[in-house]
């Protein structure tokens, strides 16, 4: 009769099982690189706008946390994020333009969640120039938010740049903006934040909308994309 395997022999099993997956793994990151070259190849300007598709790489993300079986949420969401904006910057060379007076540590660290970890981070040295370089470049801003800040007061009348999404710190707190030239079939799987006057707050409220800042009389609303879906 044979003996039980041994816990070292089920080890050893278990870490030829993760090899021959790491392989296999590989292998199909490299057809998934493969492929953003050649959508390069075939992209070769997108006008004016980032190349960056937060629509797209909702959905991929979506579709993919549904589907796994065993890994987290939070695992999916921040492997899949990760492999998308290296993908990303093999198509274009992207930037990440930081500003942040309070807390720039924190800020950068909810970037990098957001964002990936491939794209070149540089810091500016305010609201406004990190705004200049995402009109003019390659570039996300990424900028500080807090309750009294009013950097933000003139964007009710843009029209380069979007906010496109609220960047929060582990608790859940907003500590910043992330702007850029996104097309507007991509906003819709963004967040609708929105720049409105005392009017307009109450109704902002009563709707579901979150304020994140106020100042001089105008106040920063963010709304979730069902929300604004349902209320265009």
């Amino acid at each position: 009769m044979a003996a039980d395997p041994s816990p070292a022999d089920g080890l050893a099993a278990l870490r030829r099982e993760i090899d021959a997956l790491d392989e296999a793994m590989l292998a199909l990151i490299d057809r998934r690189v493969a492929a953003a070259m050649n959508i390069a190849k075939l992209k070769a300007s997108d006008g004016d706008r980032l190349r960056l598709r937060p629509a797209r790489e909702a959905a991929v993300i979506e579709r993919l946390v549904a589907r796994a079986e065993v890994a987290p949420d939070k695992v999916v969401r921040h492997i899949w994020r990760e492999i998308m904006a290296a993908c990303l910057e093999l198509q274009l060379e992207g930037e990440l333009v930081l500003h942040a007076a309070r807390e720039p540590a924190r800020l950068a660290d909810a970037a990098r969640q957001r964002f990936g970890s491939s794209a070149a981070m540089t810091i500016a040295s305010s609201p406004q120039e990190a705004l200049a370089a995402a009109r003019t470049r390659e570039a996300v801003a990424v900028i500080e938010l807090s309750p009294d800040s009013g950097w933000w007061n003139a964007l009710g009348e843009e029209r380069t740049l979007a906010m496109f999404d609220c960047l929060r710190d582990p608790a859940g707190r907003p500590i910043g903006i992330a702007l850029g030239r996104i097309a507007g079939e991509d906003l819709r799987a963004c967040p609708e934040i929105a720049v409105v006057g005392n009017a307009a707050l109450a109704d902002r409220r009563s709707a579901g909308a979150e304020l994140l800042a106020s100042s001089g009389g105008l106040h920063l609303m963010a709304s979730s994309a069902q929300e604004w879906d349902q209320g265009r």
